[in-house]
């Protein structure tokens, strides 16, 4: 889960079947900010429709955490692609659904 400037973390949504994501050295930008850049729904009934989560890596903890917003869980499948997205070694993953920002 660590690049070479750092560790990797980053933005992912579900729009359907359509898979999103983004990676981040740093948390510079927000869901509303990237779905603006990339046509997704910024706000309202259609962002709130989104499943969209972060991947974090809690280095204090030596674990990533998969958040997400929008759905009691991450299916099996949907998790897959978020694991493979963003290279997580799933021996230091943790699930968590988000209710706020993570912090």
């Amino acid at each position: 889960m660590v690049d070479r400037d750092g560790p990797l973390q980053g933005l992912f949504a579900f729009d359907g079947e359509s898979f999103h994501f983004v990676h981040q050295t740093s948390p510079d930008f927000d869901h509303v900010e990237w779905f603006e850049r990339i046509g997704l729904p910024s706000h309202g009934p259609g962002y709130d429709a989104l499943l969209r989560g972060k991947v974090i890596a809690d280095i204090d903890r030596d674990r990533v955490v998969i958040g997400f917003y929008g759905a009691p869980y991450l299916s099996n499948r949907r998790y897959r692609r978020v694991v493979e997205a963003f290279a997580v070694d799933e021996t230091r993953a943790v699930e968590k659904r988000l209710d706020e920002a993570y912090s």
